[in-house]
This record gives structure tokens, sequence and C-alpha cells, in this order.
């Protein structure tokens, strides 16, 4: 039979869910992290990061004894940590006596009268779902509820914790678990076990950063985007997810005494706690944040993350080579494609057309909306005005999150920068595709064939081939597998055959003639006296540069 060889990458869908789900590993991100800063009386990022981090054992997919063998450790075995500020952060969590204690009391012989117990019963006994299904939706709700008291500033302060992690922290579990973690799994190696970890760790890092740039959103977008989540987690209709959500933000408006009483519990076993036991890396909360950049989009920075997602460094050979092809320096892939996996593996040929995407082709798009002070157009020009085009672009963004459906938010905490990668290929619009042959609920089994060119070609052959694959991992596929050119803002003039500026040549000619922009900074020494080269998008959207003037 054949293999399905989209299975595996879509099991990092479930990775978001899992970490968008806290109740599937007790209290979620956000609550420990807030145990940890009562328990600590601070905001020391690796303690913070320290909190989160035993439930990492969520990205390793592939294997669950080792998922399994990891999370104890974690939760039971802290002290094989040496002292630091993250194993502070460890021990807040720890299911022993820490904050995961006083989550699973439910499930002990005789379960004390507590606040969880009594909100997972009530919820449970008011809608007739399950006490594992109610304790998902006030664990959530209890999340939820730490980011409405403490402001937008709670998710920036999460998102710096995970940011601020780094080799130190996965040296840490590495040197505590490592051979432990070998030894209680059959057939796994130190090397291996090792190897493991640190994804864990960088790709826990990943959806944890994603958490916390996603709490920084405004409180009606917070809530909009809660209740789709949890009907793929729950298997329910998006409006009995809405009723349990609002239900469950009701109940726990009074979560807070809670926190403050199982922080108090916490510090009887680590009366000494306090930030910071010793300097690493993810010390204090700095005092004053660079000011964030007001770019509207950064398709360096989107390939960028995409290609160095750890999320993805676990795959198949066949998916890292196609990982690659999104290299930021190299990547071109809006030509032609041809994708099989008939022979039982993944068959990726793609074929550019000749201007590279991330810092040119889609890196001039970026140039006119990020900065449309900088061009000169001519009356010909064919590209719209700045406000209009903002106004497409943002509209592409829409109508994409539309055609992905709920599965959009975990979209972005999984591979944080695919959005505007497919979106900026959307806004561009040209091409069309051909599927051959597709897993569908009939034949769920039959290989992947598919060829097309272009930029929506692209994006639509991936949509109508991966449908099927989500919906069977995930319980629901795209909203809108059949994407439909028509229904984005297509801006045709920043194609290579084009001409943005209107000056009468065509971008591709402009590209030839002028030095390809690239995503990383020029290292070096260049003669002071000497003009800078021109770029591409610096020549394609000044129509006083002419390809025979340079």
């Amino acid at each position: 039979m054949h293999r399905n060889m989209y299975r595996k990458p879509c099991s990092l869908f479930s990775i978001a869910l899992m970490l968008a789900m806290p109740g599937a590993m007790a209290w979620g991100p956000s609550t420990h992290a807030y145990i940890a800063s009562c328990v600590t009386g601070g905001r020391n990022l690796s303690v913070l990061f320290g909190a989160m981090l035993p439930d990492c054992n969520a990205v390793i997919r592939e294997n669950a004894a080792e998922a399994s063998a990891l999370k104890t450790l974690g939760h039971r075995d802290f002290d094989r940590l040496v002292p630091s500020a993250l194993k502070t952060g460890f021990m807040t969590h720890n299911a022993e006596w820490g904050a995961d204690y006083y989550a699973h009391s439910i499930y002990s012989k005789t379960p004390p009268e507590e606040y969880s117990v009594r909100k997972f019963r009530q919820l449970s006994d008011e809608f007739g779902i399950t006490v594992s299904q109610a304790e998902d939706v006030i664990e959530m709700c209890v999340d939820i509820q730490i980011r409405l008291l403490l402001g937008p500033s709670w998710g920036a302060l999460i998102e710096r914790a995970a940011k601020a992690s780094g080799e130190a922290h996965e040296q840490a579990l590495v040197d505590a678990y490592a051979a432990e973690l070998a030894a209680r799994v059959p057939g796994l190696s130190r090397e291996k076990a090792e190897t493991d970890i640190r994804m864990a760790v960088r790709g826990y890092k990943s959806l944890a950063a994603t958490l916390g740039r996603q709490l920084q959103s405004g409180e009606e977008e917070i809530h909009a985007a809660i209740p789709p989540v949890l009907a793929m987690y729950l298997d329910c209709d998006g409006t009995q997810a809405a009723t349990y959500y609002r239900r469950g933000l009701e109940i726990t408006t009074d979560c807070m005494t809670e926190m403050d009483r199982i922080c108090a519990a916490i510090k009887t076993h680590m009366p000494d706690a306090a930030e910071g036991e010793q300097e690493e890396e993810g010390e204090t909360e700095p005092e004053e944040e660079k000011a964030s950049g007001t770019a509207v989009v950064d398709f360096c920075q989107a390939f960028t993350q995409v290609h160095e997602n750890p999320l993805l460094q676990g795959l198949d050979p066949e998916f890292a080579a196609f990982v690659e092809l999104l290299n930021p320096a190299t990547a071109d892939l809006n030509g032609t494609f041809d994708v099989n996996t008939s022979g039982g593996k993944l068959k990726i040929e793609i074929k550019g057309n000749g201007v590279p995407d991330a810092a040119n082709e889609l890196g001039l798009l970026a140039r006119f909306l990020n900065g449309p002070e900088s061009v000169s157009l001519a009356a010909g020009s064919a590209v719209p005005d700045h406000e209009t085009a903002l106004a497409a672009w943002r509209t592409n963004l829409a109508q994409l999150d539309r055609d992905i459906g709920p599965a959009a938010a975990l979209v972005e905490a999984v591979v944080p920068g695919l959005k505007p990668v497919l979106a900026g290929f959307l806004t561009l619009g040209d091409g069309k595709f051909t599927v051959t042959s597709a897993p569908s609920p009939e034949t769920p089994d039959a290989p992947v064939i598919a060829s097309g060119n272009g930029s929506f070609g692209l994006v639509a052959a991936l949509f109508a081939t991966l449908n099927t694959m989500l919906a069977r991992e995930i319980g629901s596929g795209f909203a809108n597998p059949g994407l439909q050119c028509e229904d984005y803002v297509t801006l045709a003039a920043f194609l290579p055959e084009g001409d943005a500026d209107g000056d009468g040549f065509s971008n591709r000619e402009e590209y030839k003639h002028a030095t390809p922009a690239i995503c990383a900074p020029q290292t070096g020494t260049r003669d002071e006296d000497a003009a800078p080269p021109l770029t591409y998008s610096e020549a394609a959207l000044d129509s006083r540069i002419k390809p025979d003037r340079q």
C-alpha cells in the first residue's frame, strides 16, 4: 500500500494544538509563568521559561514512549537539573507538589473540594461533557483570565522569556535528562535522546514565543480566535465551543485567588526561591524594549522563520529538502513545479522564474508596501497608490485566513512566517495547476501527483493536495481547499514581466541590469567613496532609472 508522504508534517499542527489547549498538559503556559513569577517575586526570564518548559515533551510526536518518559523526567525528576533560574522554574511546575499537582487533583482517589475540582465538575454538569473536556476549557480560560488581568504586556513578557532561551537551556536539559531518557526508552540511543531534547526545547521555544505574540492581541481578537481551535480540539461545532468558552470565562473570574493560594502552597516547599539563583542567559526582564519596526511585511524574515523553524528540523530527509527550498538566500519557487509521491518518497522538482523570491520578487512588493516615499512611478505604472496596495495586502491576508479556516491560528503557531509567504505569492497571483492524483476520503492512500506554474498555482496546489491530510490529522481540512484567484486582489505589476515603475522596461530587464538584493546584510569592506550598488528593488520602483542608463 502506498504510504501517505504528507502524513508526518501534519503532526506539527497537533503540536500547536497541544500548546493552544493547556488542559492537555494541565495548567497552560501563561498560568505556569504567572505562578513562577508569584513564587519567586520577580520576572526572571529563565524562571518564566523554565516554568513552561516541562511540557516540551509535546513536541516529540513520533515516539510515544520517549515523549512519555521525557514528560515524567521534566515533571518529577527536576532535581537532576543543576541549580539555576531555569531549575527554579521547573520546580514551580512539578507534579509532586508544584502547580501541576493542583491541576490534576480531580483524578485522585478522593479528590479534594478545591477550586479546580469544583470548576471542572460545574462545567461538566452544566453541559453534559466529560470532566476531561471541562478541564481543557477551564484551564484555557484561566490562561486567558491572567492575560485579561495583566494586559498585552504579559504576552510580550512570555514572548521575551521564550526568545531569551538558547544553548545554555538546551544543554542543561541534555545534561540532566539525555542519558536517563535513553535508559528508559528501549532502542533510543544517547545521541538520539540528546538530539530530540534539543529539538523539543527549540520547538517549544518557538511555540511559546508565538503564544506570547498572540496574547498581545486585543481582547476581542483573542476571544474570536479561541472557539475555532477549541472546536477542533473537542471535536464539536464552533457554536458549542463558543458557548463552553464563554461559560468557562464566566466561572473563572475568581481564578486569581486560587492562583495565589497555589503560589503560597508552593512557597512552603521552596521558601528561599528568588529570581536568578545564578547568572545565565535570559535573566531579568529588560526595563526598556527596542522600538518595534513599522514594516508592513518583511519577506526575508518570513522565509527565514520558515527555513529555520526548529519544528521542521525533525522531518524526514525528503521534507528537509523541501524546507531547504525556502532558504531566503536562494528561494525561487514560482516558476514551474512537479510534485510526485507515487514512488513512496516525496519528489519535488521546482524550476524558478529566474528572480529570487524573498529579497527580490516579493521584496519588490515589500519595498512598496513598507516605504512608498522611496519610490518614483511614472504616470503609466500599473501599480496602484500605496493605500490601495496596502488595502489589497490586508484583504489577501484576511482571505487567506478564511480559506485556511479554523486552523489559521495553528498555522501561525506551528510555522511563523508561512502565512506572509503564502499571501505574498497570492498577491502576485499568476499561474495555474493540475492535480492528477491526491488522497481523498475514498482513497486516503493515493499518491500526490501535481504540477503547475506561477505564484497562485503553487499555493493553490498546496491547498488542494494537503486538504485530506489535514482532515485526517486534526479532524477538519481547509475551509476552502479550492482556492480561487478572483477571491484575491492581485498586483501583477510586481511580477517579473510587469513594469512596476512604468518606465517602459519590464521588471526582469531591471533585474538583469541591477544588483540583486540579498536578505543578509553585506559584510566586508567597501570603498567609502564608491557609490553603493543599485539594487533591483530600487531600480524597478524608480522610473527615472532605466536599464540603458545604468
